[in-house]
């Protein structure tokens, strides 16, 4: 009890006597440099941060009540920096009233979450997001507007690098400018920017790549909302991103995956010196009739791995069909950018249920991780885990 009116007591500080010093620390916020790299176009063109903080901002609602800030953090985390969250809370017993709100480093971050999250279920309730009430006022304000040939790229795998992810754009047009903002202690923070020399361009990859799943993670891509320069991101001193160098092969070979899957106009790839090797990576353009799904980000690695993985996915698995095998894969370093450290195939006795099994896996929450689902070439399937021990038949 003690607790609970001490956490109901802070909060009525922070709305009253601590409300002078919260807008100092927006002015403080507002007047300070960004640091170097800063990939906050916003924040970079002077805008207002309270204004920031508001377009940055979601509401939600329908939390389930044993969910904490740290669920909502990992799960909303996909979409870009989570600043802050903040729930209604009980006096009386601590506990959530099951709604709050997260709020986002960039506003990018929270069109994303407004857009996929809302009647998303997550611990059985069906979340309800919304914008906080001065919203319309902020929206409405004199803020630079993002050029039309720029998107917002989030839940990109650290694994992946700026040169990489510009060379997997690349296929729509020329990249002039791919940025990720720099993360001290992991490379990058996992979402950026990508700008091209046309919209039509921007416009394509945003509808084309919002969704796909790169390096056992699914990229959420939109249209920015506020505009402003970008800053250097990774490479501090670095000149603009140029789509016109050989880089390593994972590039090329994601780049040639997007354009059968998304019948994007072939690039015009003249200016390469040298063709890169695809042999490690090489994906089959064509998946229609498979029986086999892969299953990624069901576990966060190896050591998460026990040995009841690989006949659990094979009890959800049959909802959608006869299972033949179930085997759960550590990839090998030279498949790891692909395919993650850890995934889990599932083939099917017939096509119909593995696409049965996407629509059941496919975004479903799984021991607190989203799981994303897709159709895997048969004959690489046999391949690839010939030598694998962690498997199951029913």
């Amino acid at each position: 009890m003690g607790v609970a009116k001490a956490r109901a007591y802070a909060q009525e500080l922070q709305q009253t006597v601590f409300k002078d010093i919260v807008a100092q620390e927006l002015v403080r916020r507002a007047e300070a440099q960004p640091l170097p790299g800063t990939v906050n176009p916003g924040l970079r063109a002077g805008v207002d941060a309270r204004t920031l903080s508001v377009l940055s901002r979601v509401y939600v609602g329908s939390i389930n009540f044993e969910l904490t800030e740290d669920h909502m953090r990992q799960v909303f985390g996909e979409f870009g920096s989570v600043c802050s969250v903040s729930m209604a809370r009980d006096t009386n017993t601590g506990r959530h009233k099951g709604f709050g709100f997260v709020e986002f480093l960039v506003p990018e971050a929270a069109a994303l979450a407004m857009e996929i999250m809302d009647g998303t279920v997550l611990g059985g309730r069906a979340l309800k997001l919304g914008r906080p009430n001065n919203y319309a006022a902020a929206i409405a304000q004199n803020f630079p507007r993002p050029p039309a040939n720029r998107i917002y790229v989030a839940n990109v795998n650290r694994a992946v690098t700026e040169s990489v992810l510009q060379e997997i754009f690349s296929p729509f047009g020329k990249v002039t400018a791919c940025v990720l903002a720099p993360d001290e202690s992991a490379g990058h923070k996992g979402w950026g920017f990508v700008e091209f020399e046309g919209a039509e361009a921007a416009e394509q990859a945003a509808q084309a790549m919002n969704g796909l799943e790169l390096a056992a993670l699914v990229l959420r891509v939109r249209a920015c909302v506020v505009g402003g320069p970008l800053g250097p991101g990774m490479a501090v001193d670095a000149e603009p991103a140029q789509s016109d160098h050989t880089g390593p092969a994972v590039q090329s070979d994601h780049a040639s995956a997007v354009q059968s899957d998304h019948s994007v106009a072939q690039p015009d790839h003249s200016s390469l010196t040298t063709e890169p090797d695809h042999s490690a990576l090489t994906t089959e353009p064509d998946h229609s009739g498979s029986t086999v799904v892969i299953l990624s980000n069901v576990v966060g690695g190896r050591s998460d791995v026990d040995d009841d993985l690989a006949s659990d996915m094979a009890g959800e698995g049959t909802k959608c069909g006869v299972v033949c095998k179930v085997v759960v894969h550590i990839a090998t370093e030279t498949e790891l950018a692909e395919l993650g450290e850890v995934c889990v195939f599932v083939e099917y006795a017939e096509h119909e249920a593995a696409l049965r099994a996407i629509e059941l896996f496919d975004g479903r929450w799984f021991g607190g991780r989203r799981v994303a689902a897709s159709l895997f070439g048969v004959d690489r399937f046999r391949k690839l885990t010939s030598s694998d021990t962690m498997l199951f038949i029913p």
